[in-house]
C-alpha cells in the first residue's frame, strides 16, 4: 500500500483521502493480529517479559487516539460521496 501511496504522489495524482483509507485499513488489521498474537500466547501474552503486551497497547492507541481510525473513515466518505458528515 505505501508503495502505491508513493507512486501515486509521484504521478500527481495523490489525494489525502488515499493515505486516509491506508491508515484506517492498516491500524484496523494491526489492532487484529496483536490481539491474535496475543490470544495465541495465553498468559505469556500478558507479561513483560515478551513485549506482545506493549505491542498491543500500541496497537489500540494508534487506532483509537483522538478518533484517528473515525475521523480517516469521515475523510474517505467525503471523498467518495462529496458530502462531508463533519459536524
Amino acid at each position: 500500500m505505501l508503495v502505491q501511496l508513493a507512486r501515486q504522489q509521484d504521478a500527481g495524482i495523490f489525494r489525502d483521502a488515499h493515505s486516509a483509507l491506508a491508515k484506517a485499513f492498516l491500524t484496523s488489521r494491526m489492532r487484529e493480529v496483536v490481539a491474535w498474537r496475543r490470544e495465541i500466547s495465553g498468559g505469556n501474552g500478558i507479561v513483560l517479559d515478551y513485549d506482545i503486551a506493549r505491542f498491543f497497547a500500541d496497537a489500540e492507541a494508534i487506532y483509537s487516539f483522538e478518533g484517528t481510525r473515525e475521523m480517516n473513515t469521515l475523510i474517505v466518505g467525503k471523498a467518495i460521496t462529496g458530502q462531508s458528515a463533519f459536524v
